[in-house]
């Protein structure tokens, strides 16, 4: 009789136990809820813990509209590009495949933003398309280095550094983009926005997102516009080069989506073949410089 009584008095107290165990689990977990931010909760299946999660930007280079939302590093900016190019992921609707590009949109927005859609774009082209020997950095530079960019993107007025610099292997830096009329009866646009470019594992990777309006005073006549996310992937994957890259933007522009959309597919198009033209004229004047991915110059 003692031995069972002892018995129900220690299953008892192990039950006891076992719901204070549960109800301080339970606890933790909700205050650890409460303290994450919505980049942790949405991106939680691609946060790859073996890449570096240092923040890459100083407090004040977050936008009002993100501060409180996402922390910038390369892991939160890997894990972004690859939850919108999940085959899982069917909230991207197609828009456009033609050529070398395809594009889809989802129209709910980001955790970042709801008001606006993101576009989703894929460029694959074969590496004979450009010169030969062009690496992914050489590739990079000519996007979005501001003096490559300047000397054959016939679309922008403007593009220059304002803060920090282009050098080494990252770069880290704000930008003022000033976009020329991108439509008839439309102003001119500019951006200023802050970027970041690191290489991982192979594959170049860019952030530009836009900063606070008192980095660069408002220009009469031109519309300022904000890129509330753009990333861009560049690699190689057999005898071709991809481009994957995702958009969400405020284009301040009172048109219907479709015509946004339609407009917007075809200059990116427009886009890659002349970055294609202008690299390849490079080639055959003589002026494009060779590095390889590390920013080693090439000789031949």
């Amino acid at each position: 009789m003692k031995k069972q009584k002892k018995e129900k008095k220690e299953n008892k107290e192990n039950k006891e136990k076992k719901e204070e165990t549960i109800a301080k689990d339970v606890e933790e977990h909700e205050e650890e809820q409460k303290i994450l931010m919505p980049y942790q909760i949405v991106l939680k299946d691609y946060l790859d813990k073996t890449i570096d999660n240092t923040e890459v930007f100083e407090k004040n280079w977050y936008n009002d509209f993100e501060k409180d939302k996402i922390v910038y590093s390369k892991r939160s900016i890997i894990a972004m590009i690859n939850a919108a190019f999940d085959d899982k992921n069917n909230e991207y609707k197609e828009i456009y495949n033609k050529g070398s590009v395809n594009i889809s949109v989802k129209s709910s927005g980001s955790f970042i933003n709801d008001k606006f859609q993101v576009m989703r774009s894929l460029y694959t082209v074969n590496k004979s398309i450009y010169p030969p020997n062009t690496t992914i950095r050489m590739l990079s530079k000519y996007l979005n280095y501001t003096k490559e960019r300047n000397s054959w993107d016939t679309q922008l007025k403007s593009y220059k550094v304002i803060q920090g610099n282009e050098e080494g292997k990252e770069v880290k830096c704000i930008v003022h983009n000033w976009l020329k009329s991108p439509m008839f009866l439309v102003s001119e646009r500019d951006i200023v926005e802050k970027r970041y470019e690191f290489y991982h594992n192979g594959r170049f990777y860019s952030l530009e997102t836009s900063v606070n309006d008192d980095f660069c005073p408002f220009q009469d006549n031109v519309t300022r516009i904000y890129d509330i996310i753009f990333i861009e992937e560049l690699y190689e994957e057999n005898d071709n080069i991809i481009i994957r890259a995702i958009n969400q933007m405020d284009p301040k522009v009172n048109l219907p989506q479709a015509i946004i959309n339609a407009t917007l597919s075809n200059k990116t198009t427009d886009f890659y073949n002349r970055l294609e033209k202008a690299m390849n004229k490079d080639y055959e004047e003589g002026k494009l410089i060779f590095e390889d991915n590390n920013g080693n110059i090439i000789s031949f």
